[in-house]
């Protein structure tokens, strides 16, 4: 029996789904799993012309098939390889993978394309564990009637790519090619049977998450040095934190007010009093930070006192009851493999001595954690599984919180409406008893988990606090700078950078000085931390981290609003609306688009003397959507760019001078670069800005490379470069 909700294999009467629990039809004969055709399609999402991005490519094959299949039909093998393609592709899919190809008796997935996710190598590793999982019975069966030992093994790593659709007019494919695709292919060559194999590009974003086994390096064909290999166990029944620095530490700054304010309602609790609190801000403003801080003051103060921690994640948010399905797994002791025998003793020693504890609580606790067993001594009726569910979760809060505690329910813009829903019913627990809840969430209105805040906010005023993190100020943003990177020589260029391009979000800092430890432009000595006084500002890569993050809010816009966003971030941070509507191809509705872009906080308006303008709310959210654009493509907008600004600032051009030799220059339009960086540096010069005219001429050299300038007016021009070097040389000096 094929499950016609997650596709998986069951014996021929069952009456349950063994994995989800979805009812299935009444026993008869075992039927052919559907052929996966449908999922080779290209998602609608995906940019026609393709776009680089930063993916976690999985590769999985059949081991020893060859020899499997010999002493099969072929028509045995196609229906072995069809049930077991069912299989495969089904936790890809739960986890929002790409299914890219299947290949007789192997497939590519991907993740991170066409949507991408800033848990993108996670997701890929949970369903590479649930695959190898979801296989054990199948395996098991193809022994049984075969004798055949059914196993697979994958690969994975994260890398950047160009995706899109590959192939001719009569027949193409959405795809991804580059090494990190290649990569993959070796590491699941290299794999044993059973067992996942990972690259240590995919080994950095998820370490903190997965038991590994560290292989060492291996030889891998077309690289010029051994790869570091890890082999994932299991994911870890008490993982850690993905962000933070190892060896590195800071103070929390700048969080003065906020932290008053939770400890505030925190006193609240132990008076007697209910509380809720929702703490409000964007990824990366410390608010998991927050509650850590007043965590350890709350146990310091009394270790007695209960505090739990439940946290949503991004991939349950289309399984109810997502949120709570942790933290009732913890609370049995029920681990996913566990099998259903199993799952049903825990969960009955759970409710030994509980009052009531009929056998539907047990139904009830099993549908909700998802484990793989439903007890089948009678068909419940999906509206009194709820009603129970909203009891017992009502009395065991109530019994829990006897004395002062604290539940923080964090990151709940993931959570889905079923566990909003039941979130909010057990507010009411917050009347009577002194509970906290502390939701953590960003500001994302159109989640299922902002609803928390507003019924709150409604109907609980009398109780409610709301705390909204804002991101730090210039001076708060260079103390934590300093107090991440304590070197007193640190160039005043690089500080800059590090403060221009994270704007004040405490997250942002930490990954972009992690991002310079490991590219060892940061590294450490005996005496302490040192920078690589060799590196240059543009030398340094938005790191991945980052990068996956911005690029998944990117990706929930229409295809439309996205394009537009993309032809905004070549023209620049701050961007005049006049020039994107000469560039743009979907004028028409461009300020529908902006003002949808504004909605999500991507950009904001700015009134300037010659007419609106826009900015980037964040400049790595502008590196972000510019990274994906085709270079290709890049040079033809660039292109078009510089010439609107050219019949647009036709009487202005020396004042925009500059900006259109930037424009030509990324075109490769060398001449008219030229031309403009000359310009640039005139009127520099014209002022006696002498260090921005020596940049501008110098940009004008390099450009020159490529033309054939008359010697006379290059010695020229590199005598004047020269001679204001000097001159800025001698107003730097003391």
């Amino acid at each position: 029996m094929v499950c016609p909700h997650c596709q998986t294999n069951n014996v021929a009467d069952a009456r349950f789904c063994m994995n989800c629990g979805n009812a299935l039809a009444s026993a008869g004969p075992a039927r052919e799993a559907p052929l996966f055709q449908d999922v080779l399609r290209a998602p609608k999402t995906a940019p026609a012309g393709g776009e680089r991005r930063i993916i976690t490519a999985l590769f999985c094959d059949v081991v020893r098939s060859t020899a499997l299949a010999e002493g099969l039909d072929p028509e045995e093998w196609r229906e072995i390889m069809n049930r077991a393609f069912a299989i495969l592709t089904s936790p890809i899919e739960r986890y929002d993978g790409t299914v890219a190809r299947l290949m007789g008796d192997a497939l590519l997935a991907f993740f991170g394309a066409p949507a991408g996710h800033e848990d993108d190598p996670q997701r890929a590793v949970f369903a590479a564990l649930e695959i190898l999982s979801d296989l054990k019975p199948f395996a098991q069966q193809i022994k049984s009637q075969y004798g055949l030992d059914f196993a697979v093994r994958v690969g994975i790593n994260t890398g950047p790519v160009v995706v899109g659709d590959v192939g001719s007019q009569r027949v193409a494919e959405y795809t991804a090619m580059g090494d990190a695709v290649n990569l993959a292919a070796r590491m699941q060559q290299a794999a044993q049977p059973g067992t996942i194999q990972i690259a240590e590009d995919t080994q950095r974003l998820i370490a903190p998450i997965f038991d590994l086994e560290d292989l060492g390096g291996i030889e891998v064909k077309g690289k010029s040095v051994p790869v570091r290999a890890y082999r994932v166990l299991a994911a870890k029944a008490h993982p850690g934190r993905l962000r933070g620095i190892n060896g590195v530490s800071a103070p929390l700054i700048g969080r003065d007010g906020e932290l008053a304010q939770l400890r505030e309602a925190l006193a609240h609790v132990k008076a007697g009093h209910g509380q809720i609190v929702c703490l409000v801000g964007e990824a990366g403003l410390g608010k998991s930070r927050l509650v850590e801080e007043a965590r350890k003051e709350w146990l310091l103060e009394n270790p007695a006192y209960s505090w739990e921690y439940v946290q949503s994640s991004p991939y349950d948010s289309a399984r109810p009851y997502g949120l709570f399905q942790k933290y009732g797994r913890d609370m049995f002791g029920i681990h996913l493999d566990d099998p259903p025998e199993v799952i049903h003793e825990k969960v009955a020693k759970g409710f030994v001595g509980v009052p009531r504890a009929a056998d539907m609580c047990k139904v009830t606790m099993e549908h909700v954690i998802a484990a793989k067993a439903i007890r089948d001594t009678r068909d419940y009726q999906a509206q009194e599984v709820k009603e129970n569910l909203y009891g017992i979760t009502m009395r065991a809060w109530e019994n829990a919180s006897a004395f002062p505690s604290v539940c923080v329910f964090d990151d709940v813009h993931w959570a889905d409406q079923a566990s909003v829903d039941l979130l909010l019913h057990v507010f009411r627990v917050t009347e009577t008893n002194p509970m906290v809840f502390v939701c953590a969430l960003r500001p994302e209105r159109q989640s299922p988990g902002w609803q928390i805040k507003l019924r709150a906010e409604a109907q609980y005023a009398h109780r409610y606090t709301e705390i909204v993190l804002s991101p730090l100020d210039a001076q708060r943003t260079n103390d934590l700078v300093s107090a991440l990177l304590n070197i007193a020589d640190l160039p005043r260029d690089l500080r800059a950078l590090i403060i221009g391009k994270t704007e004040g979000n405490p997250y942002f800092i930490e990954e972009v000085v992690r991002s310079l430890i490991e590219q060892g432009i940061v590294y450490q000595t005996e005496d302490g931390l040192r920078w690589k006084s060799s590196t240059k500002p543009e030398d340094i890569a938005l790191p991945d981290t980052l990068h996956a993050l911005l690029v998944a809010r990117i990706d929930r816009l229409d295809a439309e609003t996205r394009a537009t966003l993309e032809l905004a971030s070549v023209i620049g941070r701050t961007f005049d609306v006049r020039i994107l509507r000469a560039v743009s191809q979907s004028a028409p509705s461009l300020d529908l688009q902006l003002a949808a872009l504004q909605r999500v906080e991507l950009v904001r308006a700015v009134a300037r003397k010659h007419g609106l303008e826009y900015t980037f709310k964040h400049e790595l959210a502008r590196d972000a959507a510019y990274a994906t654009i085709l270079l290709r493509r890049r040079r033809e907008l660039h292109r078009q760019v510089g010439e609107a600004m050219e019949a647009l600032f036709a009487d202005r051009h020396e004042e925009v001078a500059h900006v259109l030799a930037q424009h030509f220059a990324a075109a490769g339009e060398s001449e008219k670069a030229y031309r403009y960086y000359v310009m640039a540096g005139n009127a520099a010069s014209a002022v006696s800005a002498d260090a921005e005219a020596v940049d501008h001429l110098t940009h004008a050299l390099q450009t020159a490379a490529s033309l054939q300038l008359p010697t006379t007016e290059r010695t020229a021009l590199e005598q004047r470069v020269a001679a204001l070097s000097v001159s800025v040389s001698a107003s730097a000096a003391p």
